[in-house]
C-alpha cells in the first residue's frame, strides 16, 4: 500500500453490533473509509425490536481478565452516555434489580461485580419475595433500548459519513 493510500473497510451488518464496530473502526482510524453492507437497515433489524440489560455471561475459551476489561469499556461507554444530554435519545439507561438463582451459583460474586454499581448479595429478607430460590444477586447496571438506540447510532454514522450499502 502506498502512504497516500486510503484504507478501505467492510462492516458487515447495520444492527447494534456492526454500527458500534464501524464507529469504533471509525474514530480509531480517522481517515479509512467504512462501509456498512447489511440487507436491512433501521427501523427492520433485530436490534430494533431489542433491549439490552448489560450483564456478561462467562465464555470458557476466553481468559476472564480480557473479559472484564471488555465488559468495563463497555459499561464505561454505555455509562457516559446514560450520564449524557444524550441520554434520552440514546435510550441508555440506569437500571437496578435482582438476579435470581434457584441453585447457589458456582461463583457468588462473579468476575463483573466491581464493575457494575452496587453490587451485593441479597439480604434473606429480600430472598424471601423469591420461594423458589436459594440465593440472589443486587446491582445496578446500564438498560440499552434498541429502539432509540439503533437511530442514535446511525445518526452517528451519518455524522462520520459512513457509507452504507444494501
Amino acid at each position: 500500500m502506498r502512504p497516500m493510500d486510503t484504507v478501505r473497510i467492510a462492516v458487515v451488518g447495520a444492527g447494534v453490533m456492526g454500527l458500534s464496530t464501524a464507529l469504533c473502526i471509525s474514530k480509531l482510524v480517522p481517515r479509512c473509509s467504512i462501509t456498512v453492507i447489511s440487507d436491512k437497515f433501521s427501523p427492520d433489524t433485530t436490534s430494533d425490536v431489542a433491549a439490552g440489560i448489560l450483564i456478561p455471561h462467562a465464555y470458557p475459551d476466553t481468559p476472564i481478565h480480557k473479559q472484564k476489561q471488555w465488559f468495563r469499556e463497555t459499561f464505561d461507554h454505555l455509562f457516559a452516555v446514560a450520564n449524557s444530554a444524550e441520554a434520552g435519545e440514546a435510550g441508555v439507561y440506569l437500571v437496578s434489580g435482582w438476579q435470581i438463582f434457584r441453585s447457589i451459583p458456582t461463583e457468588e460474586v462473579p468476575f463483573w461485580a466491581d464493575v457494575v454499581l452496587g453490587f451485593r448479595k441479597m439480604t434473606e429478607a429480600e430472598l424471601k419475595k423469591f420461594p423458589e430460590h436459594v440465593f440472589g444477586q443486587a446491582f445496578t447496571t446500564l438498560k440499552c433500548e434498541g429502539t432509540a438506540y439503533l437511530p442514535w447510532l446511525q445518526k452517528r454514522t451519518s455524522q462520520r459519513k459512513l457509507n452504507m450499502l444494501s
